[in-house]
């Protein structure tokens, strides 16, 4: 088709550009079908000219455009069709068949498109890299270790000053015992000490120990003197019980001798037939009752003597064996006063650092023993927050220590308050045994799994209204941590090739 005359008008001129362009894109094959204009009568008003001879009917074809009839120039619907560059029109009567071709334009454009779209997916899948990336669970926990909070000593709880998640600073009362009990043991023990202390003092003393006479007290001087009285009238005791023996000794002897006699005269009288001989028998029999009294009171007094003679060295004796009976008395004592002391001094529980309480397992009136297990509270320090997670072992391969992770706090989305940028700070050198899945992960899950402990670049999370709130101990979170990057084409290679293998492992079976 002949291009028409540029004109100076803007307007036509860009109608001009445009109907360039459109030429430009339309099939080469079409354009080299030129158009042959046509006079067409629409509504018949003049008749066929007897002399003009009928046009040849050319039949259509699908690739070439059919004759347009080009109307006069006074037709109402063919005004400037006709162009000057354009062949003459020609004469057409209604004997003629005229097929109308459909234009072209749109189905070229949407041909092309979709060739090109296609060619640019092929080389964006090609040459495109993807990040493969890899969501694990986990959960915040403090960089250092979790501070239990214990007592040393048995006792029983008062009050819990504390709940579950506040936070405490360093120092700040957590646990308070009831003190009246270890403090009535503690009075006894020194009260019962401090005696024994002075019964042994007192018994050196007596001893003759100058060390300890030194050391006494005036009170303790009159418990010596006391001491010192009480042994002098032992003594004398003693020696009035050995006189009294000594005494009566001495009258049956005395009487031994008279009935001696009597029984030797008895019996000169009873060869004469003076007396009888029952009044011998009965001297004889007398004579034998003072030798056994004799015998009886020789062996007090010499019991007596003997207790008279040890009255200095026994009371020695006595002495050290009480002063070893209350040595070890005290050390019990002191056994008993250092617990007690143990139990005032720890009879309010701190803070051992700054934190939140969590796993409070003490209650008031609840007993504390000495070989207590279980921690009645722990303390999460707060001043630096990691993360762990588990990676499968799928992934494990591809994550080294410095590459970058996205945390998703379960409490605080990120689709609203974005992600928390992570690093890989270190990697579990071996998987979790099942019994520890079980109870870190919660359930039963299939393969193992590493540990892995992420630095979070920032311990705050964004709000934007408030500012920012800090990160708690504890928190549920997913990590998205990049594995590696990978062409599109290889996704859908590896599909392929998946499904492969498994046909081939289906085979061999």
């Amino acid at each position: 088709m002949a291009t028409p005359p540029r004109s100076a008008d803007p307007a036509s001129r860009l109608v001009a550009l445009m109907e360039d362009c459109v030429g430009w894109l339309r099939s080469p094959r079409a354009s080299r079908r030129p158009v042959m204009p046509v006079r067409v009568d629409l509504v018949g008003r003049n008749a066929p000219s007897a002399t003009a001879p009928p046009a040849a009917a050319t039949p259509p074809s699908a690739a070439e455009a059919v004759p347009v009839a080009a109307p006069e120039a006074g037709h109402p619907f063919g005004a400037g069709l006709a162009t000057p560059d354009s062949d003459a029109p020609r004469e057409w009567s209604f004997r003629e068949t005229v097929v109308l071709r459909k234009s072209r334009r749109s189905s070229s454009l949407l041909v092309w498109a979709g060739v090109g779209g296609v060619v640019a997916l092929g080389l964006w899948s090609v040459t495109a890299p993807i990040a493969e990336t890899v969501a694990v669970p986990g959960k915040l926990e403090p960089s250092t270790t979790v501070k239990d909070v214990d007592s040393p000593v048995p006792g029983v709880v008062e009050e819990v000053l504390v709940k579950e998640g506040q936070s405490v600073t360093k120092g700040q009362p957590l646990i308070r015992f009831d003190l009246r009990e270890p403090r009535s043991k503690l009075a006894a023990a020194e009260s019962i000490r401090e005696r024994l202390l002075n019964e042994n003092l007192v018994a050196r003393a007596t001893l003759g120990e100058d060390a300890a006479t030194a050391g006494l007290t005036a009170n303790q001087r009159s418990q010596l003197k006391d001491r010192a009285r009480e042994l002098n009238s032992r003594l004398e005791a003693a020696r009035e019980e050995l006189a009294k023996s000594s005494t009566r000794l001495a009258g049956y002897r005395d009487s031994l001798r008279i009935y001696s006699d009597i029984e030797r005269r008895y019996q000169s009288l009873v060869r004469d037939g003076a007396v009888s001989e029952v009044q011998l028998l009965e001297a004889r029999n007398r004579m034998q009752d003072l030798q056994t009294s004799v015998a009886e009171e020789e062996r007090e007094i010499a019991r007596l003597r003997s207790q008279l003679v040890n009255t200095g060295s026994g009371t020695d004796v006595e002495l050290r064996t009480t002063i070893e009976t209350n040595l070890r008395q005290i050390s019990d004592l002191d056994a008993q006063i250092r617990q007690a002391r143990l139990q005032i001094q720890y009879g309010v529980l701190t803070a051992p650092t700054d934190g939140l309480v969590f796993d409070v397992e003490a209650s008031a009136g609840s007993v504390v023993g000495a070989t207590e297990t279980i921690p009645l509270l722990k303390v999460v320090p707060q001043d630096s927050l990691r993360a762990r997670v588990y990676l499968p072992n799928k992934a494990i391969g591809f994550v080294q220590v410095g590459q970058s992770a996205d945390l998703s706090i379960e409490t605080f989305p990120a689709n609203s308050f974005g992600y928390v940028p992570a690093t890989v700070e270190r990697i579990g050198s071996d998987a979790l045994t099942p019994e520890e899945q079980t109870r870190v992960l919660g359930t039963q899950v299939e393969g193992l799994h590493f540990p892995v402990i992420l630095q979070l670049r920032r311990q705050t999370i964004p709000l934007p209204d408030k500012g920012s709130v800090p990160l708690q101990a504890g928190m549920a979170l997913t990590a998205d941590i990049k594995l590696r990057e990978r062409r599109v084409i290889s996704l859908l290679t590896g599909l392929f090739e998946d499904q492969r293998r498994n046909l081939q492992r289906l085979r061999s079976n």
